[in-house]
């Protein structure tokens, strides 16, 4: 007889991993919004208050493979996070969608100007942002 279990002679199947959304906003109800909705879709969710703790969590070797991110948000806006983030080695190309509720031209221009990949305006259209995040996701140059 076999000492080892039945799963122990079954093949190990590849580890298919999931990608990673880091969501950076004020709101603790925008941030949970938008994480139940990437966990349907798949994702696995980290969230940040602000741009300061996203840029912690990331100093600290958080692997991401995308970033939804408000403008206005405390410490470190979103402006201020994506020009730090662009300067920074390991996350200069990492996909940002900013979502916010600023709708004018010039945030707009601004946070594309500052290496934004996607800019929404609140109230979004939840399947047009996810088919957003999913072609940033898969068609990153750094996957």
């Amino acid at each position: 007889l076999l000492s080892g279990k039945l799963s122990d002679l079954q093949p190990k199947a590849p580890k298919t991993t999931q990608p990673t959304i880091l969501v950076v906003d004020a709101s603790v109800n925008v941030r949970r919004l938008l994480a139940l909705t990437l966990e349907k879709q798949g994702y696995r969710v980290t969230q940040a208050k602000d741009g300061l703790d996203a840029l912690e969590k990331l100093d600290a070797g958080l692997d991401i493979n995308a970033i939804v991110c408000d403008i206005e948000m405390p410490r470190l806006d979103g402006y201020g996070f994506l020009a730090r983030l662009r300067t920074h080695d390991r996350c200069s190309k990492i996909p940002i969608t900013m979502l916010t509720s600023r709708t004018g031209v010039k945030h707009r221009q601004l946070a594309m100007k500052l290496g934004a990949t996607a800019y929404f305006s609140k109230p979004y259209r939840e399947q047009l942002l996810l088919d957003t995040l999913a072609n940033a996701v898969f068609n990153a140059p750094f996957n």
